[in-house]
């Protein structure tokens, strides 16, 4: 399998190249090619263990990496913000080039806790969330280099905009997760929160992208809503990578991702 991940990752990569080429068309088939090819794997991975294959970072990575075709057709084909379209490559390749460095088990199984009917939309909420924020988030960094590097000739407020757009879509499937695993904890573990670090983060990623949509929402505020996004997203990445990685962060009741 990492030989159809290395050939999606290139396909993703041809795809930003062709798109600064300006060869629209081939680099929209490039990203295409790559985004099912990373479906494909996945597909492949939960008909080989019979059971959704999310229970590793390799995996979550592989979903992230499938996940920006359906925010491409959203945004991009559905909305018309074709502007946009390059950074859906790039969102897409970061996530596979992860998936290559973590290891990947031959055989692997659901732990008793996964075994649930709230796994798949728990996660797949979350998967989908956490690919439109790193979506918003590179058109956020993008709209402010552009405009440093033309001196200020470029106006980042249609990135910001757009930035907002999709977090708008993003924010409620985080939501829905959040709520979610809740509901899932109370099942498992006859509590519906633990403060555990993975729950804490998480709970701190939600409120800090709450505070971004108030700042946005208020002029006086308006300012710090690019701050607020920047802590929102690093809170994300503790939540989502840091937490998993770090022995200090561990998880204990979210160890198995």
């Amino acid at each position: 399998m990492k030989l159809h991940i290395s050939i999606a990752l290139a396909l993703y990569v041809i795809s930003v190249l062709l798109r600064s080429l300006r060869r629209s068309r081939l680099s929209f088939i490039a990203f295409l090619l790559a985004s099912h090819l990373a479906m494909i794997v996945v597909a492949h991975d939960w008909r080989v263990s019979g059971q959704p294959p999310f229970s590793s970072m390799h995996h979550v990575m592989l979903v992230l990496g499938a996940c920006a075709l359906p925010g491409y057709a959203i945004f991009v084909m559905g909305r018309g913000m074709r502007w946009m379209a390059p950074v859906f490559p790039v969102a897409g390749a970061l996530p596979l080039v992860l998936a290559l460095v973590f290891r990947r088990d031959e055989a692997w199984h659901l732990a008793p806790a996964l075994q649930s009917p709230w796994f798949v939309p728990h996660v797949i909420a979350y998967m989908v969330s956490y690919s439109l924020a790193l979506i918003a988030f590179l058109l956020l960094v993008g709209g402010a280099v552009r405009s440093r590097i033309s001196a200020g000739a470029f106006d980042p407020s249609t990135w910001e905009s757009g930035s907002y757009e999709i977090l708008s879509v993003g924010f409620p499937l985080m939501t829905f997760g959040m709520l979610s695993g809740a509901l899932w904890a109370n099942q498992i573990w006859g509590d519906y929160w633990s403060w555990d670090p993975k729950e804490t983060w998480s709970l701190i990623t939600w409120f800090l992208y709450l505070c971004y949509f108030h700042c946005r929402k208020h002029g006086a505020l308006r300012k710090y809503a690019n701050l607020a996004h920047g802590l929102a997203f690093a809170a994300l990445l503790t939540t989502f990578l840091m937490v998993n990685l770090l022995p200090k962060l561990a998880s204990k009741l979210h160890s198995y991702v």
